[in-house]
């Protein structure tokens, strides 16, 4: 008797769980940009146009795809709160003509979302730091 109450109970908690999970949402969002200059995600060069911006799940996953086709890449950002007004955009770090992805701000929650600079972008960055004595300037973009 008291081996059947414990499975029920056990049974019933787990019941429980799985639907509060399924019923829990989800965070994601979509924006869309127009980029107008070249720029790279990690070690991956896309050309200017309008693209397409997508979190998967609620990991700081993201997916990045041209509106129209071509490339597309899935990163890992890393959470922070947001700093100014809830609007959605992009920020990108600049070292001469060359542009990377840095943070994306969806507009809708307090989150901002990094993006860790690759490799590559830290050796253009320590030339550039090297030669002004700035390694960064940040270039907004906003959504569509």
């Amino acid at each position: 008797m008291k081996k059947s109450i414990v499975s029920l109970v056990i049974a019933f908690s787990l019941l429980i769980g799985c639907a509060a999970a399924a019923t829990a949402p989800v965070f994601s969002f979509r924006l869309r940009a127009e980029i107008p200059f070249e720029f790279m995600v990690g070690k991956k060069k896309f050309p200017k146009g309008e693209y397409i911006i997508e979190s998967v799940g609620d990991t700081g996953n993201m997916l990045l795809r041209r509106d129209k086709g071509g490339k597309a890449i899935n990163f890992v950002t890393i959470k922070d709160k947001q700093t100014d007004k809830h609007k959605s955009k992009l920020l990108f770090r600049r070292y001469g003509d060359q542009y990377f992805l840095a943070r994306i701000s969806d507009g809708t929650s307090q989150t901002v979302f990094k993006i860790e600079k690759s490799g590559a972008e830290k050796k253009i960055a320590k030339l550039y730091k090297d030669k002004s004595g700035k390694d960064e300037d940040e270039v907004p973009v906003s959504d569509k």
